[in-house]
């Protein structure tokens, strides 16, 4: 009888072992997934953000629109005749 109460203490003791392993494990996996869930909207955003950059750096290393917004924005125009100097090499 003695042998039966300890037998159903520890099949207790590793049921209640088991249950918080596994309400662990579950939270574990629950934050896991919000954190995955963060980085994917992170890695979506830094997608997009480098994609309006390279559109960017397209539209400002076209030398035309360089000189068209050179010209309109900062006034600048086309050097005179006389600022010209051309070096050979």
């Amino acid at each position: 009888m003695k042998i039966d109460a300890l037998l159903i203490a520890i099949l207790v003791a590793l049921l209640a072992a088991t249950s918080a392993g596994i309400v662990s494990s579950r939270t574990w996996m629950q934050k896991s997934h919000r954190e995955f869930k963060k980085a994917e909207v992170t890695l979506q955003q830094l997608a997009e953000k480098e994609e309006a950059l390279k559109i960017e750096w397209i539209n400002r290393s076209d030398l035309n629109q360089v000189e068209l917004r050179a010209r309109q924005e900062l006034g600048m125009r086309p050097p005179r005749a006389d600022q010209w100097r051309l070096e050979s090499p």
